[in-house]
């Protein structure tokens, strides 16, 4: 009767078990409305963490549409270059967007310790655009950054999923 009784708590553990590694429904209704197969992940919280990058990235995302669209690089180099001729500032080839800003941003600074009120006006109207380029470049950045984050979790999830790690 003991080894019965043994049995029985054995098999009530390893559901337990089971169970207690089985996601939930309302993660796995998230996890397929981010677009997530809950099939490769391993554990609610494992599942919790994607969820919360994902909507992590969805948010950088709305907010970039928000703030008028998704701006490439290469936007940026061309807003950039324009706000170079403006300034006065030569531009190669080989001048990538920090810089060229960093160019600008010397120049701004000379036209403000140039003491002429014109000058230091037209400075500060500068200094405005050249902030809104620096600003926008920041903003891809994270936005890469997010990007790469969450492929990086995917990576992981996928690894556990498969067992090679």
């Amino acid at each position: 009767m003991s080894s019965i009784s043994y049995i029985s708590n054995t098999q009530a553990m390893a559901v337990s078990a089971y169970k207690k590694d089985e996601l939930s429904t309302s993660t796995k209704m998230k996890l397929e409305a981010l677009g997530i197969d809950p099939t490769t992940v391993t554990s609610e919280a494992q599942a919790q963490q994607l969820i919360a990058q994902a909507e992590a990235t969805k948010h950088q995302h709305n907010s970039q549409e928000k703030q008028g669209g998704n701006t490439s690089e290469q936007q940026l180099l061309s807003e950039a270059k324009e706000l170079a001729s403006k300034v006065g500032v030569t531009v190669s080839t080989e001048d990538t967007l920090d810089d060229i800003t960093g160019n600008i941003a010397d120049r701004i600074q000379a036209m403000m310790d140039s003491g002429d009120p014109s000058k230091i006006k037209k400075a500060q109207e500068y200094q405005t655009e050249l902030g809104a380029i620096s600003d926008k470049a920041d903003s891809i950045s994270i936005t890469q950054q997010n990007i790469f984050n969450a492929m990086d979790m995917i990576s992981v999830s996928n690894k556990y999923a498969l067992g090679l790690q």
